[in-house]
């Protein structure tokens, strides 16, 4: 148990300071991950990224031997053999993975685990456990660090091992398998640590330092993606001066306003095309595009292929 967790002053001092954190890099799928899903992987694929950064997709770090202590949100977390390092989205960490370690790294986006997800990153920090109980131990990791004895280790290395293969050889059935794996491998740590994990819900921890105002820009920019929104017009919405809205933006999710924004509307886009049959021009129009052709050039930039071809990928993998 880590309730007295200690807060690290490097990266505490990201945290808050609004000079540093304009540094620190937020990563999308496709800078980090092979696909756009999910991914799996060992140490020997990539190096560990060696700064403060945050991803815009979960991930969860199983190490299976050698040390790796995280610093996540300004909290020191223990990472031993057989434990679990659970990242929440947008959360400011990084790895201090010593040689010889050996470790499996899972990135998956929100939508894959659940096809209905819509919170803001704000909305996850404060999610009920009861309505997203498969956030649960995303939330509290700082506050828990999650070792397994050798019999619960070897059933999370057969998860693994499925989720590896399933990776490897994608075809009808597969995606659904891996995904049951991840949400089998989360509800594992979640029963294993319920007593824990409730009473620190009860305290309701992750509720601290956090702001209605950001509240409010998130909601008004997820309502107003089909419009043409600016700066001023979100400000105004959240009661708040311009410049103290791109400062609270860009320390809590790493983005300026216009990328948090371009984002949005490329998941939004991302969401209609997996899940309705209206046309490409139609959609870019739904997600306030009214030029197709750039539409399709910044939907390419941000997931590497073009609506069209994402749309019949999906159908394929079906």
């Amino acid at each position: 148990m880590n309730h007295n967790a200690h807060i690290d002053p490097v990266l505490d001092s990201v945290e808050v300071s609004g000079c540093a954190s304009d540094s620190i890099h937020t990563y999308s799928m496709i800078e980090r991950s092979d696909r756009l899903d999910f991914d799996i992987r060992d140490q020997s694929v990539r190096p560990p990224v060696t700064q403060p950064h945050r991803h815009e997709y979960f991930q969860i770090f199983a190490n299976q031997a050698g040390a790796a202590p995280h610093l996540l949100g300004g909290r020191r977390c223990e990472s031993i053999p057989r434990s679990l390092i659970f990242v929440l989205p947008y959360r400011v960490h990084l790895a201090m993975v010593e040689p010889g370690s050996r470790y499996q790294l899972i990135n998956f986006s929100s939508n894959f685990l659940r096809p209905d997800f819509t919170l803001t990153p704000l909305e996850m920090e404060e999610a009920s456990i009861a309505h997203y109980p498969e956030l649960t131990p995303f939330i509290y990791q700082g506050w828990f660090d999650f070792v397994f004895d050798p019999v619960e280790f070897a059933y999370i290395e057969t998860l693994l091992q499925r989720l590896q293969k399933a990776h490897n050889h994608r075809t009808l059935g597969t995606l659904e398998r891996a995904r049951g794996a991840i949400l089998e491998l989360i509800g594992m740590t979640t029963e294993r640590f319920a007593t824990e994990l409730q009473s620190l819900a009860e305290q309701r921890i992750y509720l601290q330092g956090h702001t209605d105002a950001l509240r409010r820009i998130f909601k008004f920019i997820d309502e107003s993606l089909h419009q043409d929104i600016g700066l001023a017009e979100v400000a105004e919405a959240a009661f708040l001066s311009p410049n103290y809205l791109s400062q609270l933006l860009k320390k809590h999710t790493g983005q300026a306003f216009v990328d948090w924004l371009t984002g949005r509307r490329m998941e939004r886009a991302r969401d209609l095309l997996a899940h309705t049959s209206d046309r490409v021009s139609t959609i870019a129009h739904r997600v306030g595009f009214s030029d197709e052709a750039y539409f399709t050039r910044r939907f390419n930039k941000r997931f590497g292929v073009a609506p069209t071809a994402y749309r019949r990928s999906l159908r394929e993998a079906t």
